[in-house]
């Protein structure tokens, strides 16, 4: 039971809410653009999408590990539990255990290339190449200032084109461009993360956006990072792409402005928790309210 423990908290499962929502925006758009949702294909696209993050998160720690990034006292090591610092599991069982998940992953994107068709097959290998090169070499994009774009196409056209296709076996404009308000949301979370590390980022000579620009310029896109989900929203239902309902997202705009008002003061040491609880509310309000178009 120890060593199940260890595996599961070096997945980082507090941060799959995220993948879920992603993945449930697009079947929630697949019953509302066509009145198509397959629970088993869902529950297949779901697991191999937490595979895939799962595998991201831990090939990560095993690199950042390697290249001396994740260290005795680096910040990740503090604001939570690093598997190979704190001696939970060894390098070698890391990469070992992203090989298994991937490999899962893997396995349900070629069934599910069987029954919907062969796109869910290409977007389970990009989504692999992105988990892999985050950190690994040649490209490890992570350390070249683009984090934050990988996972807005991660998290945003990925996955919620990837499930709407597997319920429907059509690729679609309209589910990508009603990804994006969640997928910025969710490039935010990492954003703060780097905000908050960018002086210890920069010692162990990490490129990332944040030191580009800056303190005072990371905020201003911090800030329109999270203002822009909530003003694409409105644009989207005032254009009539999505219905009035879905404007429950405002719902959460107090939360928002909280968050954007600490920041100003100062970058808290939970910031990028605290972002994504207000990632993780956006999306759930953003799913209610295409399923409540729906049913209307």
């Amino acid at each position: 039971m120890a060593r199940l423990r260890d595996i599961i908290i070096s997945t980082r499962p507090w941060s799959f809410p995220m993948t879920v929502i992603s993945v449930t925006i697009g079947v929630a758009l697949s019953l509302a653009l066509d009145g198509i949702i397959n629970p088993l294909l869902y529950l297949l696209t779901l697991v191999g999408s937490l595979s895939i993050h799962a595998a991201a998160n831990i090939i990560n720690d095993y690199f950042d590990t390697k290249f001396g990034v994740d260290r005795p006292g680096a910040p990740t090591t503090i604001y939570r539990p690093h598997p190979v610092i704190t001696g939970m599991l060894s390098e070698n069982a890391l990469l070992k255990m992203s090989l298994v998940f991937m490999a899962v992953g893997l396995a349900i994107a070629s069934y599910l290339s069987i029954v919907a068709g062969p796109y869910a097959f290409i977007l389970g290998v990009i989504g692999i190449f992105i988990a892999v090169a985050y950190t690994s070499p040649p490209l490890s994009y992570k350390y070249r200032a683009l984090g934050e774009v990988f996972v807005l196409l991660s998290w945003g056209p990925i996955m919620v084109v990837g499930s709407y296709y597997v319920q429907t076996s059509k690729l679609e404009l309209i589910p990508t461009i009603v990804s994006i308000p969640f997928a910025i949301l969710v490039a935010a979370v990492l954003l703060a993360n780097n905000m908050r590390d960018a002086d210890y980022d920069a010692s162990v000579n990490v490129k990332t956006i944040a030191i580009m620009l800056g303190p005072t310029k990371s905020l201003t896109l911090f800030t329109s990072m999270i203002a822009t989900p909530y003003i694409l929203t409105a644009v989207f239902v005032v254009s009539g792409l999505l219905s009035y309902p879905v404007l429950l997202v405002f719902a959460t705009a107090p939360l928002a402005l909280k968050l954007v008002k600490s920041f100003k003061k100062e970058i808290p040491e939970t910031a990028d928790p605290q972002t994504a609880q207000l990632t993780t509310n956006f999306g759930i309000m953003y799913i209610l309210g295409i399923i409540i178009s729906t049913l209307l």
